[in-house]
């Protein structure tokens, strides 16, 4: 389980396998490196040397009290390709990995071939994306009573009550589908109610919805069509990023479709290497 401190003085776990041109890979808030390795790292890693890691306060990197922003974070990855001897890689995030692999991109361009960024919001769009249709917390409770959780009238706002239900679930997507996630219950409830994690997830910093347009990495966008909340940032980006790509898919998925690197991974690394360029096709 190979660990290392960062200049910043934060530890992270990394994993890093295969051969070829480096590819690191972002997972989102509440999840970890595995979200990679079930499928998808195994269809990259005869082409790519891919570097996988815990975000801080996720799996086994450091829990910080505070440090969760979007610009923390880049900084965070900046500082793990200086510890491990990376100049240059092509970057893949998923939700809120691809919030910080979009932030990485405009924070240390020369560092950043080509990003693939699955599921984005952003911070400095969501006030735009949730005004009309998700005021307050009810797009949360309508996708947790997709899932089968009940959420009384009273707590359709409270976002600790949900969070806290959510927790409650079995494991819903992957490999691990139907297995209950004790320790990732236990980990995330200290992650939300002991760090800024909640508050720094929506901190736009320096990245503001003008200086979109300042960024010249190559994007590629990946969204499902059934995230209806996400998909109304797939429209700012595809229209604001100067040289961007995008691709809808077609999951027809009975639960959330916004965990398609889990659910359908074989779609989702075709995505990756249409967006970095290559020109393999994915196997299984």
């Amino acid at each position: 389980m190979p660990k290392t401190e960062l200049a910043n003085g934060v530890t992270l776990h990394y994993e890093q396998v295969g051969s070829g041109p480096d590819l690191v890979m972002i997972h989102g808030v509440g999840a970890n490196l595995a979200t990679w390795h079930f499928r998808i790292v195994p269809m990259l890693w005869d082409r790519f040397r891919v570097l996988t890691y815990d975000l801080r306060g996720h799996g086994y990197s450091e829990r910080t009290p505070d440090g969760y922003t979007c610009t923390e974070l880049a900084n965070d990855l900046n500082l793990l390709l200086d510890r491990l001897g990376i100049e240059r890689a092509d970057v893949v995030g998923h939700s809120y990995g691809a919030d910080v692999a979009l932030y990485f991109s405009y924070l240390y361009p020369e560092r950043a071939r080509k990003v693939v960024l699955i599921e984005a919001m952003v911070p400095a769009l969501v006030p735009a994306a949730t005004r009309e249709r998700f005021e307050r917390m009810e797009w949360a409770a309508k996708a947790l009573e997709k899932l089968g959780v009940v959420i009384p009238p009273a707590h359709r706002t409270d976002t600790q009550y949900m969070l806290r239900e959510a927790m409650k679930q079995p494991n819903k997507w992957g490999p691990l589908k139907d297995m209950p996630a004790e320790w990732m219950t236990e980990q995330m409830v200290e992650l939300y109610n002991n760090t800024t994690l909640l508050n720094d997830v929506l901190d736009v910093g320096p990245l503001t919805r003008d200086r979109l347009a300042d960024i010249r990495v190559p994007v590629h966008l990946v969204y499902d069509r059934g995230s209806i909340l996400w998909r109304q940032a797939h429209r700012v980006l595809s229209r604001t990023l100067p040289q961007v790509t995008s691709t809808l898919l077609h999951t027809r998925l009975k639960d959330i479709a916004h965990l398609a690197p889990l659910e359908k991974p074989e779609l989702v690394t075709e995505q990756i290497l249409l967006g970095i360029g290559s020109r393999h096709q994915a196997t299984a």
